[in-house]
């Protein structure tokens, strides 16, 4: 069987893993590029590790979602990876808002700067600033406590982005989701 750190992709005639630690820590082949060559590499690297595996994880339908998820009543063990999964696309959000922030800014700065760049639908709800409401109480929440305080994770949003009711907020992920991509 082949080493799982195979060759992904091949960058102005250099082979990569996609892994930094492969590509750059070992064996210094980033360096090499042109700019254009490491935009190619990231947009590669994000395919690869983070948005091809999201998409598998959002709208029910793969077989990972559904090894994932209990499905019906007697899909046992009970499961739920809905909030784990929301979790990673939080985090990647505040990590990708980092390349538009200055080096020594804040975890939140980063979040809300890719927020009120590339997803300025999920602004003002009448609870208040969304991007204030998901990065208290759905990013840190479910990072520093594994739960969301006020709120939630349900799919009846999706259809209106979210629903808020009785002081609390629920997200539609799968929207979300496709708002993000």
């Amino acid at each position: 069987m082949a080493h799982p750190q195979i060759t992904r992709a091949q960058i102005e005639g250099i082979e990569f893993t996609l892994h930094f630690d492969y590509d750059q820590l070992g064996d210094r082949k980033l360096s090499l590029l042109s700019e254009e060559g490491k935009i190619e590499w990231f947009r590669l690297r994000m395919n690869y590790v983070f948005l091809t595996p999201l998409k598998c994880l959002y709208g029910g339908r793969s077989p990972a979602y559904r090894a994932l998820n209990s499905m019906k009543q007697d899909d046992l063990p009970a499961r739920s990876f809905v909030i784990a999964t929301f979790s990673v696309l939080l985090n990647g959000i505040e990590a990708l808002g980092s390349f538009m922030t200055s080096p020594k800014a804040s975890k939140r700065k980063n979040f809300f700067a890719f927020m009120s760049t590339y997803m300025p639908q999920w602004d003002t709800a009448q609870k208040g600033d969304l991007k204030e409401l998901l990065w208290n109480h759905f990013r840190n929440g479910i990072a520093h406590g594994f739960c969301i305080a006020g709120g939630g994770i349900d799919n009846e949003a999706d259809r209106a982005r979210w629903i808020e009711s009785s002081g609390s907020l629920h997200i539609g992920p799968n929207v979300f989701f496709k708002d993000f991509v």
